[in-house]
């Protein structure tokens, strides 16, 4: 299993970029919205997050610029009906914390609107994710960092680290947090970074 590749972007058009790693041009499919942060990074240092897909008459390899979108990935290819083409167009239609939302607030109508999902599969992905995914996301945003294991950091802070490391800006995570964390609810960081990505995929 390749984890992440690093090498220089050769080059990068619409669903594919040119990534070369020791001297080997690879060719890596990627969602619709890394395009425009990668082709930014034409022609520099680059390190996407990789899956291989062996299949009977070609070998595919796909990247992501994060890994909570390449985990997304392997968790929608696991869904009945779902392939990587599929999986590939969903991650390019959706943030992490939208299509989050989208299964957890059971939004087939918005799911629909990537390309080639129905009704049907739509129903499947809420069905068969809505149990994986917060324990995916959660673990994969809240690993604790050698700050946190020392006590510096409080729930609220941990939060706002997780959405940073997703691409989100520091003053949009901040307000994102403190809008889920009021009330003098006493809540743990799983349920902040629920609450916080419902409240940024809603807006």
């Amino acid at each position: 299993m390749i984890d992440y590749l690093r090498g220089r972007l050769i080059a990068a058009q619409p669903g594919r970029v040119i990534l070369e790693v020791g001297g080997v041009g690879l060719s890596i499919e990627i969602p619709a919205s890394s395009f425009g942060d990668l082709k930014q990074q034409a022609g520099g240092e680059a390190t996407l997050y990789t899956r291989l897909v062996l299949r009977d008459d070609e070998i595919c390899l796909y990247g992501f610029c994060s890994e909570a979108e390449r985990n997304l990935f392997n968790l929608v290819m696991g869904v009945s009906g779902f392939g990587p083409r599929l999986a590939l167009a969903l991650i390019g239609s959706f943030t992490v914390s939208q299509f989050y939302a989208a299964i957890m607030e059971e939004n087939t109508a918005l799911l629909c609107q990537a390309p080639g999902v129905g009704r049907k599969g739509a129903q499947r992905l809420v069905l068969e994710l809505k149990e994986k995914l917060p324990k995916v996301m959660e673990q994969d945003l809240l690993a604790p960092s050698a700050a946190a294991a020392a006590g510096a950091l409080s729930p609220e802070d941990e939060v706002v680290e997780a959405l940073c490391a997703l691409g989100y800006a520091r003053a949009e995570a901040i307000a994102a947090v403190k809008s889920v964390s009021g009330a003098g609810e006493e809540s743990g960081r799983e349920e902040l970074l629920k609450r916080a990505l419902k409240s940024i995929g809603g807006r």
